[in-house]
């Protein structure tokens, strides 16, 4: 089986209702229930990635923080989180093209 993108991690953190942090370059989940099924997998194999993303556009956590460029994104465009991730991730792929 494939690994899942970090927007689809992401994704699957916000519907099961789990939050993640960077903690010294680690990263950390909380939610109400172990992580089950393929995502512990897909969080290993793209753990740095992660982070990046985390770091990068969120803030260091998962939900993002206020002010973060996810926030900004969803702010510029007048859409929700879901919509802000696809944006961000469709110019991720475009600019690594």
């Amino acid at each position: 089986m494939k690994a899942q993108t970090v927007p689809q991690i992401l994704r699957c953190f916000t519907l099961g209702g789990y939050t993640a942090r960077v903690v010294e370059g680690r990263l950390e989940t909380l939610g109400p229930q172990p992580l089950a099924g393929p995502l512990p997998d897909s969080i290993k194999a793209q753990r740095e990635e992660l982070i990046a993303f985390l770091n990068e556009w969120a803030d260091g956590v998962w939900p993002p923080a206020p002010g973060s460029g996810l926030r900004e994104v969803e702010q510029l465009l007048g859409c929700g989180l879901g919509t802000a991730l696809d944006v961000v991730e469709a110019t991720q792929r475009r600019a690594a093209a």
